[in-house]
């Protein structure tokens, strides 16, 4: 079996969330989120740097090791996530085509200062970003090469149009979807994606948890002790995922998080409306592309 329908991007726009949500419908298998398998080649030669790589292990290199993955799939819909397939779209595209065909593609999107912003949270949370935000922001075309991975391109990622451009160019079903309407009516944008693939629009998803958020986290005693805390996850880890999968892991650990809006990193005014005028005419291209008004992305909050 090989997947039938994928899912392209992009990172910190909601990816994680769609993912254990449609990976609850009975007709849908997606046995892993992000394998990297069409951009592997990238991460052959990675950053010098610990903080700038991405875990190889988590990363699906071969062909072999991609059969497997999806071998145990029975079910009607077959889907591949990773976040990178729209960043990497010139890689991705060719090997994508050639190894599963003109399959449905489904990207999802979101504001793009929002996104940026989210980018850098997410890295002050895991203590893996020391660069004052400015600093981060002046640091990307060095950090790009030197091999870093593709995540730390804070600004670069919130580019959509030229993707969403090309996958739409070679590919005959792509769906655009914007991160606020997952949000704001899950029900809805499920349904469509239903649709969209093929299975039961009538399937009611949990979408009670939201995966991955960036702000950091309420100090409450399931993240300062068992979530956070770096020697108990060392000892910890391997007992859990003998008993429990790697996505029931995930889900527990996600329940439990509770971010701190008042501990968040914020944007002054003046800095994000020269981050959106950055981003304005690409925000117009989008609208053309996808044919929907993305007018309230043109007014920075």
């Amino acid at each position: 079996m090989k997947p039938n329908f994928l899912v392209a991007g992009v990172a910190k726009c909601g990816t994680t969330s769609l993912f254990f949500y449609l990976e609850q419908h009975p007709e849908i298998c997606i046995p892993k989120k992000e394998t990297f398998y069409f951009i592997a080649d990238r991460y052959q030669h990675v950053s010098d740097d610990v903080r700038g790589r991405r875990d190889a292990s988590r990363i699906i290199s071969t062909q072999d090791q991609f059969d497997a993955l999806y071998e145990k799939c029975t079910q009607k819909c077959i889907g591949e996530i990773s976040t990178c397939y729209a960043y990497y779209y010139q890689d991705a595209i060719p090997r994508i085509k050639r190894t599963l065909g003109d399959l449905p593609i489904i990207i999802i999107i979101r504001h793009p200062v929002e996104r940026l912003l989210s980018g850098y949270k997410h890295f002050l949370r895991m203590n893996r970003e020391d660069l004052s935000f400015d600093e981060a922001l002046a640091a990307e075309d060095q950090r790009k090469k030197d091999r870093w991975d593709f995540m730390w391109q804070y600004k670069g990622l919130g580019f959509y149009a030229d993707a969403i451009e090309a996958y739409q160019n070679n590919f005959s079903r792509v769906k655009v979807i914007l991160q606020e309407d997952l949000i704001n009516n899950p029900d809805n944008c499920l349904k469509d994606i239903y649709q969209f693939i093929g299975v039961d629009t009538n399937f009611k998803t949990d979408t009670s948890i939201k995966y991955n958020i960036s702000d950091p986290q309420s100090d409450n005693i399931w993240f300062k002790y068992f979530f956070s805390n770096k020697k108990i996850k060392a000892i910890l880890k391997p007992l859990v995922l003998k008993v429990i999968s790697q996505k029931r892991k995930s889900k527990i650990m996600h329940s439990f998080r509770k971010p701190n809006q008042e501990a968040a990193f914020k944007l002054d005014k003046v800095r994000g409306n020269k981050l959106l005028d950055m981003y304005t005419a690409d925000i117009k291209r989008v609208e053309k592309l996808i044919q929907r008004d993305l007018s309230h992305w043109l007014v920075q909050k």
